[in-house]
């Protein structure tokens, strides 16, 4: 059967909305604040082969890794074989997932008796245990990061509540209620996702939802391939670096080679660093998603359905095996979204030759992940949040001001909640950061403070970090951002932190995090004079600043 163009547009956005759905009820349904507030979450909608239909406006560096993991349980297991109650689930990065605290599950949707379709979730969980309540900065490799779990097929009713599955988790995690209640919340949000389905194909038809759920895919690549047509042929090349691995101050390099060919993509990595110790290495499922979002950017400026018929177009992505982009196992991978923006930025600045009204300059760009531990008389805390920073700012707009980075795209926790929820802290300061962006006719986006006041002693500090030695780059003349700190005051003391450390904390410190700005966009002499003129009153840049932007013609 061949849809009309009504039809078409009705389902198409109903598959939308059916994911859509699934992560609100993920979010309304959750415990902890990283996925209730921060929104640290994606649902997806696959077919019955694996190919995704329609997925959740959430966090781009999730895009695709639905496939990827649903490619692994194929190989291990005859899908065609499962039935009502039965789910899938994994968090291993050697198996397509990403790193341990992003726990996926699937669930098969059945219509008629026949298995139609599968309805999928990812949470990034407070607690995975391993060596830190936290990111295990010291971490050698993925044994000491947390609890592993293979591809499984499981009963729910078997497998969870009293079952083995449930308990087994619950026992090495240090926050069992919020683990346990956000697996929960993501079932719940495969049950929508499946219920909503069956209600389409009921008033739909089979044939005619099966048939959109195809041609929306095809109408992504079709918008995809033509973006691509709109930049010149050639290889463009670029690089950015990460830090360190936390062990030493080497910079890891990223580099990266574009090769525009008619309507297709491929995309290099060779020439990136090798594997490293620690943290930071980043699997081939991270590094994978992490081109599909910068491309993403750049081609459709989000407007392009994000489903497989976004990704065909995109002939290959070449990571040399045993780079730190795609690492051997057991190497730990927790930090693997600091390498993500790298790749992010090096696509961005590889493109800008070719496509400089497309592309962002290099804004805070890093998972600003901030964690705390304390064991209280009642129960284990665990605290987790990505703060944000500045954007890079771009042809014709300035940077966004303190939010995730592009690839992670987490909100910001209440304060009321997170010190509800957190007896050990209070914030004292949560505000922009003074003189952070990178000037240019269009400004970066203005990175954050942030001040904690511990109230209780044995309070670890666990955390990673970039872009504390390589500030935000900007381009066409555009001013570099402040890079990142994190300092601690203790007894009229100011001590330095690391990017990526654990750091035990005491009764009366202050923690202070002050987040990266963006890099600018342009020459500054080009801006508009009023625009400074508020700034400088609003104390959002310095008087060093401002003069920046003088000309000869404008004093």
């Amino acid at each position: 059967m061949t849809l009309d163009s009504a039809t078409f547009n009705i389902i198409s956005n109903g598959l939308h909305s059916v994911a859509q759905e699934m992560g609100e009820m993920l979010v309304r349904s959750a415990h902890s604040t990283i996925i209730r507030e921060a929104r640290d979450c994606s649902t997806s909608f696959l077919d019955r082969a694996g190919g995704i239909v329609a997925q959740a406006q959430f966090c781009p560096i999730h895009m695709n890794s639905f496939g990827m993991v649903f490619q692994e349980f194929n190989r291990r297991y005859d899908l065609s074989t499962l039935r009502p109650g039965e789910a899938l689930i994994t968090n291993d990065p050697y198996s397509g997932a990403q790193h341990l605290n992003d726990i996926l599950i699937f669930s098969p949707v059945f219509f008629k008796d026949r298995l139609v379709a599968f309805s999928a979730s990812l949470g990034h969980h407070i607690d995975v245990g391993g060596g830190a309540a936290g990111p295990n900065a010291g971490a050698a490799d993925i044994f000491a990061e947390g609890l592993r779990i293979p591809p499984l097929r499981f009963d729910v009713e078997r497998d969870f509540g009293s079952g083995m599955l449930e308990q087994f988790i619950r026992f090495n995690v240090r926050a069992p209620e919020q683990v346990i209640g956000d697996l929960y919340a993501q079932l719940a949000a495969n049950r929508t996702g499946a219920v909503r389905f069956v209600e389409m194909l009921e008033r739909f038809g089979e044939d005619a939802v099966l048939e959109a759920g195809a041609a929306i895919q095809d109408y992504s690549e079709r918008l995809t391939r033509e973006a691509i047509r709109q930049i010149p042929d050639g290889r463009y090349e670029a690089e950015d670096f990460v830090d360190d691995n936390g062990f030493d101050q080497t910079p890891l390099r990223v580099k990266v080679a574009v090769t525009i060919d008619g309507d297709e993509i491929e995309v290099d990595f060779h020439g990136s660093a090798d594997q490293t110790k620690g943290i930071i290495n980043c699997p081939l499922a991270s590094t994978v998603a992490a081109v599909y979002g910068a491309l993403a950017v750049v081609l459709g400026g989000g407007d392009i359905p994000v489903n497989t018929g976004l990704y065909r177009p995109i002939r290959k992505v070449d990571v040399p095996f045993g780079s730190f982009l795609n690492p051997s196992k057991p190497l730990g991978v927790r930090a693997r979204n600091n390498a993500c923006h790298r790749v992010y930025n090096a696509i961005m600045r590889a493109l800008s030759v070719v496509a400089p009204d497309r592309v962002l300059t290099s804004g805070h760009d890093t998972t600003n992940a901030i964690g705390m531990g304390h064991l209280g008389s009642d129960r284990y805390r665990v605290y987790m949040e990505v703060v944000g920073g500045g954007w890079g700012a771009s042809a014709g707009c300035d940077g966004a001001d303190v939010v995730d980075g592009y690839v992670g795209n987490c909100s910001n926790v209440p304060v009321e909640s997170l010190e509800q929820d957190y007896p050990f802290l209070r914030i004292e300061e949560y505000s922009l950061r003074r003189g952070s962006a990178g000037a240019g006719q269009y400004r970066g986006g203005l990175g954050v403070r942030r001040v904690y006041k511990v109230l209780s002693d044995d309070v670890s500090f666990n955390c990673y970090s970039d872009r504390f030695q390589i500030p935000p780059w900007g381009l066409f003349g555009g001013s570099a951002g402040a890079p990142s700190r994190f300092l601690v005051e203790r007894d009229g003391q100011e001590i330095t932190l690391p990017s990526k450390t654990n750091f035990s904390l005491k009764q009366g410190d202050r923690l202070i995090i002050e987040t990266a700005g963006g890099g600018g966009y342009g020459d500054p002499r080009k801006r508009d004079p009023k625009h400074v003129a508020r700034e400088l009153q609003l104390g959002l840049i310095t008087t060093e600043q401002a003069l920046q932007h003088q000309t000869a013609g404008n004093t």
